[in-house]
Parts: structure tokens; C-alpha cells; sequence
């Protein structure tokens, strides 16, 4: 009898590592890790809705990025945005 080879499940302990935001594409969604700005510029995302671990929707790609979080949309520069640094959804 032949045996069956089975792959074992994935380990969803393993997060994979974080990419910038200006690599993502319209349409994907991701999660925010970090952000590598001055104090000021993270305060301001902040009070936008863009903090760590906050969910996101790629709206637009290019210069400006454009962000969805909660159904609020906000602006940001490319250089921002590259650097931000973001998980992707895998599902998106």
C-alpha cells in the first residue's frame, strides 16, 4: 500500500517580514508595522488613523499613495510612504 505524503499545516506563528508600503499594489490590503519618520510625521499619521497595527486598503499606487483605514481615505507623499513599513494581507 502506498503511503500518502501530507504537508503539515502552515505554522501561523510565523509572520512574514515586513515590507515598505510603496511595494504593495492598488487593491491589497496590509498591516501597519512601523513607520521609520521623525517624531512629528508619526505623530501625524497617528491622528490620522495610520498607527501600528492598523489595517489598511491600498487605494491608489504612485504619487500620492492613497490609504483606506475604516472607510476614512487619507494621502500620503511617496516618500512617506516608502517609508512605512507594512505586512500584507496574504488573502488580499
Amino acid at each position: 500500500m502506498a503511503q500518502q505524503l501530507t504537508q503539515p499545516p502552515p505554522d501561523s506563528s510565523v509572520c512574514p517580514a515586513p515590507i515598505r508600503l510603496d511595494e504593495l499594489k492598488a487593491g491589497q490590503r496590509g498591516r501597519m508595522v512601523r513607520a521609520e519618520l521623525v517624531c512629528q510625521e508619526c505623530e501625524l499619521l497617528s491622528a490620522l488613523g495610520m498607527t501600528d497595527r492598523c489595517k489598511f486598503r491600498v487605494c491608489k499606487a504612485g504619487d500620492p499613495w492613497i490609504v483606506e483605514i475604516n472607510s476614512t481615505r487619507i494621502g500620503l507623499a511617496a516618500s512617506v510612504a516608502g517609508q512605512i513599513l507594512v505586512i500584507p494581507d496574504p488573502h488580499s
